[in-house]
């Protein structure tokens, strides 16, 4: 009953786009009342620990402050050729979708938080319960560079120092 197997065998599914045995293990782990664990990411602000979770943070998302922000980075990180690795969502929906969803990860979340909520010159410090996705890794690395901002990211694998678009993994992990 351990979630982990059922996550790992519903990713194999996807990844060979086999949809019907990715809908059979999600349809077991819902009849055996078996959760996956929800992708988390904690930031201290001014003594406040802030906790965003993977596909939250509507009213955060939703102000003012963030779109403007997420607006001129997507902007900025564009024009350096990002463009998002939707292969990361291992759901049967459409790229437009796959995009999106993306873009709500919990680690882009609290970044985002401390690009609104910190000085320039502070380094952004995140922790995250679960691995960084390689699409997420990649949006810090380019995030660290036009932004001109450190961010550590602690995964359940290890500390990642993003500056200047480069990652403290080499991009091993």
């Amino acid at each position: 009953n351990n979630p982990g197997n059922y996550v790992v065998l519903s990713n194999i599914y996807a990844n060979a786009g086999m949809w019907e045995g990715v809908k059979m293990v999600r349809e077991m782990m819902e009849k055996k009342a078996i959760k996956k664990e929800a992708g988390c990411s904690w930031i201290q602000v001014k003594n406040k620990l802030h906790n965003f979770v993977a596909g939250g943070g509507f009213e955060f998302r939703n102000s003012d402050e963030y779109k403007k922000v997420w607006n001129e980075l997507m902007e900025a990180m564009e024009e350096v050729g990002y463009v998002p690795d939707t292969r990361v969502v291992l759901h049967d929906v459409n790229e437009e979708i796959k995009a999106m969803w993306v873009c709500g990860h919990s680690e882009r979340l609290a970044t985002m938080f401390g690009l609104i909520h910190t000085n320039s010159g502070i380094p952004i410090r995140i922790t995250k319960n679960l691995r960084v996705c390689v699409d997420c890794h990649s949006w810090m690395k380019i995030v660290s560079k036009v932004t001109r901002r450190v961010i550590i990211l602690r995964d359940t694998n290890r500390f990642h120092h993003f500056d200047k678009g480069a990652c403290s993994c080499k991009d091993y992990w």
